[in-house]
């Protein structure tokens, strides 16, 4: 679709990249449904609360790294995707940069507000988690700090898209930080990083050019396809591992159903990981098999809750 029939108010939908918060929502409803699920009491109100400071903190992110790679790497990419790339290529006649950068500080602030709520109702420590989760999507654009650049913004990535999004939903419940309420999001902080990973394969030649150092910057297409694979099967070594720890229930091995999708996206990426435009599929089913597996987990608790 061209820049010129997208409406201002779909160009904010667009610029935040709404459609993908999937990627933060998931796992924190996933963790919220585990504590409803296996704990003593369930608190809606918290968790509604936590999903929605999770969602804004991801959307603040977002535009604040359109923001900083608005005039870098975006603005040099031959390649930009619907996944991948920035927002430049598809709003830059519409919304400004400044404008990103306005979006973030509201987006920011609406995810202060949801734990200023939770602090209110005895929930202090939120403010620790929160901080780490806002700083992780900050630190990553931001520079001099610019973790993207330094070949650790996968690693924060990955924390920040499971494992820190269910350790902190375990605490707005119960009030109490274990180490089970971390270990439940590993797989699907795995899955998001793999999205993170996928992307950087077409943006690989505008970032080399930018100094993004990024791991696939530094590794190449070629070598990196290996580490998508790992990631693949690390996926589903955590899924087996949790439900042996009993952390996950056994019919947590729904999610073995999924083994088709990661095959079938895992032979596209590798047959075309140099080409920008044909790993596009590659890239979709990538987001995909996250959606259907966080799905999957989330039912697999209901199921163990009421069988």
């Amino acid at each position: 679709m061209s820049v010129e029939v997208i409406s201002r108010n779909k160009s904010y939908i667009m610029g935040t990249r709404l459609p993908f918060v999937s990627a933060s929502v998931l796992p924190a409803i996933l963790g919220s449904v585990w504590c409803w699920v296996y704990g003593s009491e369930f608190h809606p109100i918290n968790a509604l609360l936590g999903i929605f400071g999770v969602c804004f903190l991801h959307l603040g992110a977002n535009t604040l790294n359109d923001y900083f790679d608005w005039d870098e790497s975006d603005r040099i990419n031959r390649f930009p995707t619907p996944f991948s790339g920035g927002s430049r290529s598809r709003l830059e006649n519409i919304l400004t940069r400044k404008t990103f950068l306005y979006m973030s500080v509201i987006l920011f602030v609406l995810a202060f507000a949801a734990g200023i709520l939770l602090i209110i109702l005895n929930r202090p420590l939120v403010l620790l988690i929160g901080t780490l989760g806002g700083l992780c999507g900050i630190l990553y654009s931001i520079k001099p700090f610019s973790f993207q650049s330094r070949g650790i913004g996968e690693l924060i990535i990955f924390l920040a898209f499971g494992p820190l999004i269910t350790l902190g939903t375990g605490y707005i419940n119960f009030g109490v930080f274990r180490p089970e309420y971390f270990l439940i999001g590993i797989p699907n902080g795995i899955v998001v990083a793999n999205i993170l990973w996928i992307n950087e394969f077409p943006d690989y030649e505008a970032d080399k050019n930018a100094g993004k150092r990024n791991l696939v910057v530094r590794m190449g297409t070629a070598n990196a396809r290996l580490v998508y694979l790992a990631l693949e099967m690390l996926f589903y070594v955590f899924i087996v591992l949790l439900d042996y720890l009993k952390l996950y229930p056994v019919s947590a091995l729904i999610i073995l159903l999924s083994i088709p999708i990661a095959i079938k996206t895992s032979k596209l990426m590798w047959k075309n990981h140099d080409d920008p435009v044909a790993i596009i599929p590659a890239q979709a089913g990538t987001i995909k098999f996250q959606m259907i597996t966080a799905v999957l987990t989330i039912i697999s608790f209901i199921i163990d809750k009421f069988i």
